[in-house]
């Protein structure tokens, strides 16, 4: 049958039958054009459909004509949706033993697949594997009486039954049908298509076939060296094809496409818009589209529903709270964008992991006569407290729709912005999923919240969705998808010996020997074969432009083109393409001249800029001055992260205040002598405990038992480092906490000493201390990791004679550090000893050195230097490496060098 009779024949009221909705679509598109140049105005909507979709047409006309009694049981049944059939599955496979071993929702796909391939080929459930009955088939046949006893008590039908049972409508002539049925698209008919074709003839219906080719074809082979090249070429070869002619319709066909998607999307958008460097703003209407859904679960708004729902029932992680007050689906989400980012820093500060409801309303009431940080969404939360306090325990599944619709539309869950094609047409279907939700009523009793949201997430990860776009002229497609279309140009892609013809991969659930015998394309290398070999000549005749392509090299293993393209001619890219992919920069910026620019210095600072920061200035400086750039001039860190300990941060800063105050008491080093070892413990156990508990006011995770585990643990670390005190050579604790402004060149720092003691000679000791690894080798070089107390040595007021840190580490408390008066602290180095790695060995030269490095750092980041230029442990723990991206420069170097 060729398009003129096929077209006359619609006319006259023929219903076509397509292999799949794609082509059903396609061929519609043919008619209605062919019905515009014939000029007609308005036109009858052709019977254009799917062979599933027009099994359930015929399902849903059953009653059209009056039903006699042998057919009256049939008609009155309930067809089961997909989703009620899987829930039948699974609740009679939790029913078997050994069923806490399997993941039951992926073995009730696997049993739903296995029955309607048994249906569909008439496989005989008592059929005798050649081999033996496995456990698999055992289980299956026990699963599967369970199941069809399910059906039978309640006089159910699945969808697998369909073809069986308007098969028995109309042998019993109860279904209107029309004279001329045209079949399209269809490779291979199943036993009970035959069956039904048959039986359709026999009732008076004219059965014919549809297959559109294209009228004369150039095919040829490319090898590409590897997938990524076969994709750019590709891609290329389509916008050649259509530069050429914008009218052409071009195919490309992708048997992996779900795997290459990505790959494919990132070519093509490359070659059709180079100037655009991410997805998102590529433009909606674009002449290419890949025609693959993806899950519900994938989209955006479907996320922040389910995470909305289940911030209704329960605390959530932080991460998903994050997520949460960051989408714009949500009330308020785009007007109250920036307070929300300000609610997440304080949320993260309070070291929060967890949250409810409930705790973040709390955390937005604002003092009185103070307006809360983000007022519309305090409001919208209060309301669902209101309606969670009414939230019932168990209901059926269409109760719970209508408490998600009001929790959902409480929660503004479509946001206070213009939503775009794929948002709204995602909501449309979200509403419709919500509605096949409440048709398991019919196989669930009443449920809890949690089991209501956990089906509702299967459904959603099940229901696939591709938003529909305007028509474009490159349909990138599946495998099976191109049945039965023409185009002017087609590719397939992938055609090694590894990929085609697929392997076999029959069902474990069936007899494998009846499978084959039944011709079952997946249960045998031969069958896999012969389809393929079908499927390659329909895709040669399918265009007048056809190119078949193979990768030498994937997944770093060699390939040859597959044996079903052996007979076609070989092109070189060269030969098929005018002009070979290059650098998107090229695209970008043209055939222009270029001069290189090493930009790496910001705004000079201004004398009166202030900036803070203090020491950790100086230290970013030497370790990168981007670092320092980003940290104190762009005023950009990274943000916290809460953690379920109390982190390292937080018990230096309980050590310090907990040192602070006890050297306020204690002051000398005879006092601390003249403590005896209970007075002393009882003291220090006093301060500390006083400091935890002030610090637990705004610290939740010390108001419990960690709290208490702290006190003790700071305890016996301050007990410890008396004793070292008490070693020491008589000092004074003239200053704690000291806090002084220091002139360093151009910038004034802020700093904070931790201790200051006065010696015996006069000279003071400056002393830092440490809760974890420090060294003094870290004080020297020309970009010193530690300098902040060779910066209070050389800038500070006083003659200083002593630096030091006070490891407090348990194992390791000591004193680490350089001394001008040997006798008066003599658990210091000095500058000759040979373990110290210093730059002079004289204590006025290595201050001048200091005093010159020191100034260098400020004068670097008064001038702005930004370079990015790491010393070599500076990357270990930074924040800023997505921004500055050193990492991808080694990455680009090792792959230059290899």
């Amino acid at each position: 049958m060729n398009f003129s009779d096929f077209f006359k024949a619609i006319k006259q009221g023929a219903v076509v039958i397509t292999v799949n909705q794609r082509l059903s679509r396609h061929l519609t598109s043919r008619v209605e054009q062919a019905l515009v140049d014939e000029g007609a105005a308005v036109w009858d909507s052709p019977m254009i459909m799917s062979f599933d979709v027009w099994l359930l047409q015929c399902w849903q006309r059953r009653f059209d004509l009056q039903s006699n009694e042998a057919s009256a049981s049939l008609v009155n049944k309930t067809l089961l949706t997909q989703e009620q059939a899987l829930v039948i599955w699974e609740r009679v496979i939790r029913q078997t033993l050994g069923a806490e071993l399997l993941n039951v929702p992926a073995t009730a796909k696997a049993a739903s697949k296995a029955r309607q391939l048994s249906l569909q080929w008439m496989i005989a459930e008592n059929a005798v594997n050649d081999i033996s009955t496995g456990v698999d088939m055992a289980s299956f046949n026990q699963w599967h009486d369970a199941y069809k006893d399910e059906l039978n008590k309640s006089a159910w039908i699945d969808r697998a039954q369909l073809i069986k049972t308007v098969s028995e409508l109309v042998d019993q002539d109860c279904l209107p049908l029309p004279n001329q049925i045209i079949f399209s698209g269809f490779e291979i008919y199943t036993p009970t298509q035959q069956s039904l074709h048959a039986l359709l003839i026999e009732k008076g219906h004219q059965l014919s076939e549809f297959s559109a080719e294209a009228a004369t074809n150039q095919t040829h082979v490319l090898k590409a060296i590897d997938r990524k090249e076969e994709v750019k070429l590709m891609a290329q070869w389509a916008r050649e094809r259509l530069d050429e002619n914008p009218d052409n319709k071009i195919g490309i066909v992708v048997p992996d496409l779900e795997v290459m998607r990505e790959s494919i999307e990132s070519a093509f958008k490359t070659v059709f818009y180079p100037s655009v460097v991410y997805p998102v703003d590529v433009p909606f209407e674009k002449p290419y589209n890949v025609s693959l859904g993806q899950s519900l679960l994938s989209y955006s708004p479907i996320q922040q529903s389910l995470r909305l729902l289940q911030f209704c029932s329960q605390p959530i992680t932080f991460s998903e709270l994050c997520l949460l007050l960051r989408s714009s689906f949500i009330t308020a989400g785009q007007k109250e964008w920036g307070q929300r980012a300000r609610l997440e820093v304080v949320l993260r500060k309070k070291g929060i992991l967890s949250c409810s409801v409930k705790q973040l309303r709390n955390s937005l009431q604002a003092p009185k006569d103070d307006e809360s940080l983000c007022p519309l969404l305090l409001k919208c939360l209060n309301e669902v407290i209101e309606l969670l306090e009414a939230k019932p325990n168990r209901v059926l599944p269409s109760d719970w729709v209508q408490l998600f619709r009001s929790f959902l539309a409480t929660m503004g869950v479509q946001g206070d912005r213009v939503l775009s094609s794929t948002e709204y047409q995602v909501f449309q279907v979200w509403d419709d999923v919500l509605k096949s939700f409440s048709t398991l009523d019919e196989v669930y009793s009443v449920i809890t919240f949690e089991t209501a949201l956990n089906a509702l997430r299967k459904i959603l990860l099940e229901r696939v969705f591709q938003p529909e776009t305007p028509t474009a002229a490159i349909q990138i497609m599946g495998l099976m998808e191109a049945s039965g279309h023409t185009f002017d140009a087609l590719w397939v892609c992938g055609l090694d010996d590894k990929t085609w013809p697929q392997s076999p991969n029959p069902s474990p659930f069936l007899p494998l020997a009846e499978q084959r015998n039944k011709g079952l394309v997946q249960s045998s290398a031969e069958h896999q074969y012969q389809h393929a070999k079908i499927i390659t000549k329909n895709w040669a005749r399918s265009a007048k432009t056809v190119v078949f392509s193979f990768s030498h090299v994937k997944d770093e293993a060699v390939q040859t083109k597959s044996s079903l393209i052996e007979g076609y001619p070989v092109i070189t890219k060269e030969q098929l393409l005018q002009q070979l992919p290059v650098n998107p920069i090229e695209h970008r910026v043209g055939n222009k001249n270029f001069k290189w620019i090493e930009d790496v210095s910001g705004p000079l600072l201004e004398k009166s800029e202030t900036v803070r920061g203090g020491v950790s200035i100086l230290k970013d400086q030497a370790a990168c001055p981007f670092k320092a750039y980003v940290h104190f001039r762009l005023q950009t860190n990274a943000l916290e992260e809460p953690e379920p300990v109390i982190d390292a941060r937080l018990r230096g800063s309980l050590v310090h205040r907990s040192l602070e105050e006890l050297w306020t008491k204690i002051k000398t080093h005879k006092a601390l002598c003249d403590l005896s070892v209970d007075e002393q413990y009882e003291l220090v156990k006093a301060i500390v405990k006083a400091v935890v508990q002030t610090e637990s006011k705004r610290t939740d995770i010390l108001k419990k038992a960690l709290g208490q585990l702290e006190t003790e643990r700071i305890t016996q670390l301050l007990m410890a480092w008396l004793n070292i005190d008490r070693q020491r050579e008589p000092f004074e604790v003239i200053a704690t906490e000291l806090k002084q402004l220091l002139s360093v060149g151009e910038l004034q720092l802020n700093t904070i000493i931790d201790r200051v003691d006065k010696l015996p000679d006069g000279s003071l000791a400056i002393i830092d201390y440490k809760t974890g690894d420090c060294s003094i080798n870290s004080w020297f070089g020309l970009r010193p990791e530690e300098p902040q107390l060779p910066l209070y040595s050389v800038f500070s007021e006083g003659n200083v004679g002593s630096i030091s840190f006070a490891q407090l580490k348990k194992g390791q408390t000591q004193y680490q550090g350089l001394t001008d008066s040997d006798d008066h602290f003599s658990t210091l180095k000095n500058l000759a000893d040979k373990k110290v790695k210093a730059d002079y060995d004289q204590w006025n030269n290595q201050m001048d050195h200091w005093r010159t490095v020191l100034g260098g750092l400020s004068d670097e980041f008064v001038t702005a230097n930004a370079r990015v230029s790491p010393t070599a442990k500076a990357c270990q723990y930074c924040d800023l490496t997505s921004l500055c991206r050193i990492n991808e420069q080694i990455t680009q170097r090792a792959a230059e060098d290899e």
